[in-house]
């Protein structure tokens, strides 16, 4: 069953993937950018689940998690249910709902060997896969406000996306400066939002607070062992 449950989502998170690199071949320069990069975090969900890296099913659901808030969003500034959003948030959801359990666990983060190797206990297992689940959710609405066109300067924008990156990258090897650059990320991207011209675009402050979020789980380890 874990299995079937396993294929159904590589195959929800397959279609995603497929379905923005197709939009993005047809789409004006201006958005092709920002689709191609959401194709390519549903590629990387669908690699790292089909692997079955020890994050895979943290960062899967992060983006399924991340479908159902856009679907959701879309309807209420619509006034309505859209077919498509409802089948674009369901299955989004179903993503989420798939890679939850322990026997689906037991097939990524609740392996013994990563344990072992990076010393981790169930309360550190819980606090990582929180926060790279948040930072699986973060990183659609910070390509959003990167690479979506906007009066501003848009090398200055990809600070936070190398931020970001950096950080994800360090967060899975337990590298406590991936903290760091996470809340980095986090604190430049509100400064950002702070000073840009015109509207505060909504995926900039999504951004922002999930990826603090992300670093949140680790605030009170790191306070004690600053104290220490």
């Amino acid at each position: 069953m874990s299995l079937l449950r396993r294929a159904a989502a590589v195959a929800v998170l397959g279609f995603y993937a497929y379905f923005f690199a197709d939009y993005a071949r047809f789409a004006p320069p201006t958005l092709a950018k920002a689709l191609w990069a959401i194709s390519a975090l549903y590629g990387v969900g669908v690699v790292a689940v089909v692997l079955g890296f020890f994050w895979g099913r943290w960062f899967a659901r992060g983006l399924g998690y991340w479908g159902i808030v856009v679907g959701l969003l879309m309807m209420w500034q619509l006034g309505g249910v859209e077919t498509f959003l409802l089948v674009w948030a369901g299955s989004n959801a179903a993503v989420a709902l798939l890679l939850t359990g322990e026997r689906m666990a037991a097939a990524f983060d609740g392996r013994q060997d990563w344990r072992a190797r990076f010393h981790l206990d169930d309360n550190g297992v819980e606090r990582l896969g929180k926060a790279v689940t948040r930072v699986g959710m973060s990183l659609p609405w910070l390509l959003l406000y990167v690479l979506l066109p906007r009066p501003s300067d848009q090398a200055l924008l990809l600070v936070p996306l190398a931020l970001a990156g950096a950080g994800l990258w360090a967060l899975l090897r337990l590298r406590t400066w991936g903290l760091v650059a996470l809340g980095g990320a986090a604190t430049v991207t509100t400064a950002q939002l702070a000073v840009a011209p015109g509207p505060t675009p909504l995926v900039g402050v999504a951004a922002a607070v999930l990826l603090a979020a992300a670093v949140a789980p680790f605030a009170r380890p790191m306070l004690r062992a600053l104290r220490g």
